[in-house]
């Protein structure tokens, strides 16, 4: 006979329970709540023939789940409903995958109020609640009366009062509706009321209360601004979510619900991963909805609640942007998008790509992107589904350097977690001066780490898969590898953190390799007076010294190595000269551009990095020039001969 448990005791084998098979505790927890009234009584039964014990089972499902007669054993009942959650799961994303309707929530994938659906309606009943929702009309007979099952009676007075809060509808105006008005006032009474329940004894607060709070500072000491700082680092939140989910879902295709259109695929709409196709609201959608569930989880408390989440097919590219921007109060428009540090890692980009087309969406909006961190350079980028890649990311500078004069927008959907995050400091790092720091440690980022990062680049120094940095102002993992590097090299311990010793390492053999490079130097160039010069890099170099001293670098050797990355660059865009190089709006790239004198609107640009580009040794650029000709070369070889071919023997 199964012994009487306490409310406690419950507690714990529910949890331990979802944690085994891997079921959301919280959404677990809160199916018990709502089964036994918030008691956590396993004792709870309606009657001999009725449902019983901590998750309500009736007789059927007892029997189909092998409890009959055990249903007030609350491991034996709490074992069972792990294994319904479970196969209904799998019901509800089989079905989905043959029908493709919408979840309940609205979600990519089924959420708890799916799940609760499924459990308290059953499959069957969960399917019929979708064909209201979608078409008007409940699938089975008996879903009217289950749900009125469901919901209080009106003489219940303090349910039928929270029943018309939470759904602004009486009980009596409930039971008249048609069945799509129900099925959708009944979703909204369960979905509000979910998010309602609060289990303290486990730490499970109300989504709204939970979102709303802040955590409260810890009292400290006063302590140097350089502790301060690396203690802030270590306790921030470091986001991979989005990134990672690009890298994973890099073979996913474009794909747009408009049929007649040239991406319409039958059967895809766009807005689903596991169809292989997504377009780009869809992408951000899976991109916020998966970062927001990250914080929730590393701050361990829901910072962000349901309604905070993107339901997939309900917002367009202007309509989350407009959803940041209500939330946060934060939008860049123009230019300002362009100013350092304006842009954080989280934020969306709303793109205006086809101007005065009529279309009504906010702002014009008609894409979305959204601003991610590669978790290894440190180095900003942009995720995004786009007509001809599918799902790609690119470097932010790149993206903005191609994109200076498209009308873009970008809002903060993550503004009220930023104070959780690692780059909170973003743009007062880049903008305020501050002195020299002894000690600099990962997480961290700005000027000083920028300095670092610049003179181990000059030394050659290399992470652990022989590459340099790109001196993003970010201490990330390869930074870490390559000061770990830098210590081994010198005898030191290689914690790849640089502490004050490490640092002065540094900075003494920067000045040793300077008094060696300036002698070098002077050989290069000498050197290369006795051998043609590439015109595109004697062009790039011209162009450079207007650029004020250096061309705006530190020595001349980093403007000479530019320039090679430059004409490079330059050729492989098909460019035979450079007319013009401009400094990107950051001020982080420069770009050389072509006119063609016959057309104005001709116009073929090449864009560089100017840290990346500082730090491919000239020699190398001149190599990868030369063989750039050649192929270049080979193809008009190849497509003279063609064209004769096919044109065969003159007549």
């Amino acid at each position: 006979m199964a012994r009487d448990y306490t409310k406690a005791e419950n507690l714990d084998i529910i949890e331990r329970e979802a944690r085994e098979r891997r079921i959301p505790v919280d959404d677990f927890m809160r199916f018990a709540y709502i089964e036994t009234g918030g008691r956590f009584d396993e004792q709870a039964s309606r009657g001999p023939n009725s449902a019983k014990g901590l998750f309500q089972f009736t007789p059927g499902t007892a029997a189909a789940y092998g409890i009959s007669g055990r249903e007030l054993d609350a491991v034996a009942n709490t074992d069972a409903a792990a294994r319904l959650y479970q196969d209904n799961a799998r019901s509800l994303t089989r079905q989905h995958d043959k029908d493709n309707r919408p979840y309940l929530s609205g979600k990519p994938q089924p959420d708890g109020l799916d799940m609760y659906m499924a459990h308290q309606q059953g499959a069957a009943g969960y399917r019929s609640v979708q064909a209201a929702v979608a078409g008007g009309s409940f699938a089975r007979a008996d879903t009217r009366a289950n749900i009125i099952n469901n919901v209080p009676r009106e003489k219940d007075a303090a349910g039928a009062k929270q029943f018309e809060a939470y759904t602004g509808s009486s009980l009596a105006e409930f039971k008249k509706m048609s069945d799509q008005d129900m099925a959708k006032t009944f979703l909204k009474y369960w979905d509000t009321k979910f998010d309602h329940i609060a289990i303290p004894e486990k730490g499970i607060k109300p989504v709204a209360e939970g979102q709303s709070q802040q955590p409260a500072a810890p009292a400290r000491v006063q302590s140097h601004p350089a502790a301060a700082a690396g203690q802030a680092s270590q306790d921030a939140i470091k986001l991979t979510a989005a990134y990672e989910m690009g890298v994973k879902y890099d073979d996913v295709k474009y794909a747009i619900n408009i049929k007649g259109h040239r991406l319409f695929h039958p059967g895809v709409d766009g807005k689903h991963l596991e169809q292989g196709y997504i377009d780009c609201s869809g992408w951000v959608s899976e991109l916020q909805n998966a970062t927001m569930r990250e914080i929730n989880q590393k701050a361990g408390r829901d910072v962000f609640g349901r309604q905070d989440m993107l339901a997939q097919g309900m917002n367009g590219s202007g309509g989350i942007v407009k959803k940041a921007f209500d939330d946060s109060g934060v939008l860049l428009q123009g230019q300002d998008l362009f100013k350092p540090g304006a842009l954080k890692e989280g934020m969306v980009i709303g793109v205006d790509a086809s101007r005065n087309s009529g279309h009504d969406h906010w702002k014009g909006i008609d894409h979305i992107l959204m601003v991610v961190r590669d978790p290894k350079s440190g180095e900003l980028q942009v995720s995004q589904s786009s007509g001809t890649k599918g799902v790609n990311t690119m470097p932010l500078d790149t993206y903005l350097a191609n994109n200076q004069n498209a009308r873009l927008f970008a809002s903060d959907p993550f503004a009220k977690a930023r104070d959780l995050l690692q780059d909170r400091q973003q743009t007062q790092s880049q903008n305020q001066d501050h002195p020299t720091r002894t000690s600099l440690r990962p997480g961290e980022q700005g000027a000083d780490i920028k300095a670092m990062q610049q003179a181990l680049i000059e030394l050659g120094m290399k992470d652990n898969s022989g590459k340099l940095l790109s001196g993003t102002g970010y201490y990330g993992d390869r930074t870490k590898e390559v000061v770990a590097n830098l210590q081994r090299e010198k005898g030191m311990e290689p914690t790849g953190i640089a502490d004050k010793a490490t640092l002065e390492a540094l900075g003494k053999q920067q000045g040793q390799a300077k008094n060696a490079g300036e002698a070098k130097l002077s050989a290069s160039v000498a050197g290369e007076t006795q051998r043609p010069v590439d015109p595109l890099v004697k062009q790039a170099m011209e162009h450079l010294q207007k650029h004020g001293p250096n061309g705006g670098f530190n020595s001349r050797d980093e403007m000479q190595r530019a320039a090679g990355q430059i004409a490079f660059e330059a050729k492989v865009s098909g460019m035979s000269r450079i007319d013009e190089l401009l400094p990107s709006t950051n001020g982080k790239g420069l770009i050389a551009v072509e006119r063609n004198p016959n057309n104005p609107l001709d116009v073929n640009r090449a864009y560089v990095d100017k840290q990346q580009a500082a730090s491919v040794p000239l020699e190398q650029s001149q190599q990868q020039l030369t063989a750039e000709t050649q192929r270049q070369s080979q193809e008009d070889q190849q497509r003279t001969q063609t064209a004769q071919t096919q044109s065969g023997p003159a007549r």
